[in-house]
């Protein structure tokens, strides 16, 4: 995954949020949009395939969902009280709208889909969850060889002479 982004900050932003412009924006640029408060990421917004992506190759090494380790809830209670799109736990409620998207809390709580005509367009993750799959994707591709580059690299070593016997 490439290191481009959009940072929102609050200070900057609408209140309360703009999600149908935020959402358009992922939508339009195919980008993540970061929401930062005092240039501290909050959370993220990833366009949908990009999160499938980060899960497919993050869980590779996992048999079953694994857990994301979460912050507990109040840890960094400095009093704000904006929404600055950090992903606290939410009940699940009605979806709301904002413009052509609706907004669906999912069952954790915590991420937030955004579907425009029944497709997920965009899904919202806390800042850590994001970089918890940032860093897995990049640790589990690293390591993935599909199996006719293995093959190849198979051959190659076999052609390689013994350690104790390479020029030097």
């Amino acid at each position: 995954m490439d290191d481009v982004k959009i940072v929102v900050e609050r200070r900057f932003a609408s209140d309360p949020i703009d999600y149908a412009r935020l959402v358009s924006l992922v939508e339009s640029t195919r980008e993540r949009v970061v929401l930062t408060e005092a240039d501290v990421p909050v959370s993220v917004l990833f366009p949908a395939e990009a999160v499938a992506e980060l899960e497919h190759w993050a869980r590779a090494d996992y048999p079953v969902p694994a857990s994301i380790p979460q912050d507990e809830e109040g840890a960094d209670a400095n009093g704000t009280t904006w929404d600055v799109g950090r992903l606290r736990v939410e009940p699940l409620a009605r979806p709301q709208e904002y413009g052509p998207y609706t907004r669906y809390v999912r069952a954790d709580g915590r991420r937030v889909s955004f579907a425009r005509g029944g497709t997920v367009i965009a899904v919202q993750l806390p800042a850590d969850e994001a970089a918890w799959l940032a860093d897995r994707t990049l640790h589990a591709r690293q390591g993935y060889m599909d199996p006719k580059q293995a093959a190849a690299f198979e051959e190659f070593l076999a052609r390689q002479p013994p350690v104790g016997e390479q020029e030097r």
